[in-house]
Formats: C-alpha cells, sequence, structure tokens
C-alpha cells in the first residue's frame, strides 16, 4: 500500500509527556512527522482536544488530537513545520 502524505513519518520510539486538561501524562511517540504524530498514551482523548506536548527537553508544542484509538492517538502539531522537522531529524538518529 502507498503512503499518500505529504509529509513522510519517522518511526522513533521517544518518551514524550502530553498535557490534556492542565495535566500532564506520560507517553511514548512512535512516529513523527513535520506536522504530526501518533502516540501511545494510557488513555483516550477527544478528537479535536487541544492539548500540548514536549518532546524529550523540547517544548512543549501546542497541538490537536485528530484520531484516537485505545491506547493509540494522532496528533495535529500546531507548530512551524521546519522547526519540528529539525527536531524530527534530531530524534531520528
Amino acid at each position: 500500500m502507498e503512503d499518500k502524505r505529504s509529509h513522510p513519518r519517522e518511526p522513533v520510539r521517544v518518551k514524550a509527556r502530553l498535557m490534556v486538561d492542565d495535566q500532564w501524562h506520560d507517553c511514548v511517540i512512535t512516529n513523527i512527522s513535520s506536522v504530526g504524530g501518533r502516540l501511545y498514551l494510557r488513555m483516550s482523548v477527544a478528537t479535536g482536544k487541544a492539548v500540548r506536548i514536549q518532546i524529550a527537553e523540547l517544548g512543549p508544542y501546542d497541538a490537536t488530537v485528530v484520531w484516537c484509538d485505545g491506547d493509540e492517538t494522532g496528533l495535529q502539531l500546531e507548530h512551524d513545520p521546519a522547526e519540528i522537522a529539525s527536531i524530527l531529524s534530531a530524534l531520528a538518529q
């Protein structure tokens, strides 16, 4: 199956924290692009919910939940894609 995303995802395994309703929750980023990512998170978050994510020692960055399926959550990052791309390259190494 061909991936038709305009922003390719990079597989990573990076600890992060997600702020939902003013509370931080530990999570793991399993893939990331300059505009979004997939998280393993031990809770469900409503689609459309505004959140903040801190990636390793970087951020926090504003994001929006675009999907949630069990322990997996998809985010759209509300940040400059060029800056996120530089973070992505550091994480992928």
